[in-house]
């Protein structure tokens, strides 16, 4: 979205990760961050250090509404219809104190670390524009020199970032351990998801490493596993079909999809009968996935699930397709490009500050070159895609399937050459389609 629409290849993207991964230590660990931790008494921080987080987290919020039009912007003037300027005024406040007070009591808690994180890092992406890419391009420089002005970018906020916490590598504090409806569920240690293919049908099986314990078994007949899948593929088509020919938010692909997931689960758990593990199967294999990984799966899905009812279904995004297929054309039509251009800078500033907290989970220590050594694969991602918005996400499914199975699927290969094998996949790609999957 930055490079289509603002004209940037924005090679200081990796840094705004690392950045938002960074701000959420203000969160879930404030003792050890420099200068907050003067606020922190006896491990827990005081009212002043959650008034600072307050105070930070409801200033992004007012920040990234400021960037879309200055004082017009919080009196209302970005949303669809005009409201009273009283009423503007009043939700804004009211989110940036929600905001607040989620960072704040919600600590410290990673999920308000990661609403604090995306906050601030929303409020920095359109600074960038307006102060450093905004007059280069009314320069009209070429994108090379947009392409080294980025990579400034980037070690500058790198390196304010190693001088604010210091080099040394840091983590998250993360509570294993949590309450739900009377049990206590461990997040963060991964659970076994067997799978058994037999003579006699199939068996799925979750269990617990940590207690041994059985968390689900269900096994299914020949015939059962037939009419499940049958079941599936007919109620997708109908769905399809249902679909097919409108113009929607949730268009033929994806209800087949949803719907077909929703048939899948919900008759693989109203037809599962217990059943034990065979002795010897046709066919096994072992999944681990820990319920905190699965969280950020469903985060993920849950981002471009948003990003696609935005660019579908809001006028703000039809004006950014409008100003990403021709930006001269957008601007004859009326169309607020500048303000178009800021709304995808808060967008990625919010989506960089999730996702530097999410890659600190994965990761387990921070650094302040985790989110550069992201940089390639994420850009191998968008040039095979097509860039394009969809592209982007198609490639990157690849990229990231290619770096993960090509250790298991090329003997002998260990975790260094991850990055290289993305690229094989990339050279081939576009050996055949020169201008990407989508383009």
């Amino acid at each position: 979205m930055v490079y289509s629409i603002a004209e940037v290849p924005n090679f200081a993207h990796g840094d705004l990760l690392t950045l938002g991964a960074y701000v959420a230590l203000l969160v879930n660990k404030p003792g050890n961050v420099p200068l907050l931790d003067l606020l922190v008494s006896e491990g827990a921080p005081t009212t002043a250090a959650l008034g600072v987080v307050f105070l930070v987290g409801a200033g992004g919020v007012l920040g990234a509404i400021y960037a879309l039009g200055g004082v017009e912007a919080l009196l209302g003037s970005w949303w669809p219809t005009r409201p009273p300027a009283a009423v503007a005024v009043v939700v804004h406040v009211l989110a940036a104190a929600v905001v607040g007070l989620i960072a704040a009591l919600g600590a410290p808690s990673i999920v308000a670390g990661m609403v604090f994180a995306g906050a601030v890092v929303a409020t920095l992406g359109p600074v960038q524009e307006r102060f450093v890419f905004g007059k280069f391009r009314d320069k009209d420089v070429s994108l090379a020199m947009m392409l080294v002005v980025s990579l400034a970018l980037a070690f500058v906020l790198r390196f304010t970032v190693q001088t604010i916490f210091g080099g040394t590598a840091r983590s998250y504090s993360i509570q294993p351990n949590v309450e739900l409806f009377g049990a206590t569920i461990n997040v963060a240690v991964v659970k076994f998801i067997d799978v058994y293919v037999s003579g006699a049908g199939l068996v799925l099986r979750v269990t617990d490493p940590a207690t041994d314990a059985v968390l689900f078994t269900g096994a299914y007949s020949p015939v059962v596993l037939a009419g499940i899948l049958v079941a599936t593929v007919l109620a997708a088509y109908g769905a399809y079909r249902f679909r097919l020919g409108t113009r929607a938010v949730v268009g033929p692909y994806l209800l087949a999809a949803i719907t077909g997931i929703v048939v899948l689960v919900g008759l693989g758990g109203l037809l599962s009968s217990g059943g034990a593990v065979p002795e010897s199967s046709m066919y096994s294999s072992r999944v681990r996935l820990s319920i905190l990984r699965a969280f950020i799966i469903v985060l993920a899905l849950a981002m471009m699930g948003v990003l696609h009812t935005l660019l579908r279904a809001t006028k703000l995004g039809k004006a950014m397709r409008a100003t990403s297929d021709n930006r001269q054309l957008a601007q004859i039509r009326g169309i607020n490009t500048e303000r178009v251009t800021m709304s995808v800078w808060v967008l990625a500033g919010l989506f960089a500050g999730i996702a530097g907290v999410t890659l600190g989970f994965l990761f387990g220590t921070l650094t302040i070159t985790m989110g550069f050594f992201l940089l390639l694969p994420m850009f191998a991602a968008v040039i095979l895609g097509g860039i394009t918005i969809y592209g982007a996400l198609v490639g990157s499914y690849i990229v990231g399937l290619s770096m993960e199975v090509g250790l298991f699927a090329i003997p002998n290969l260990d975790a260094t050459y991850r990055v290289p094998v993305a690229f094989v996949v990339l050279i081939v790609v576009l050996l055949v389609k020169p201008e990407g999957i989508t383009g």
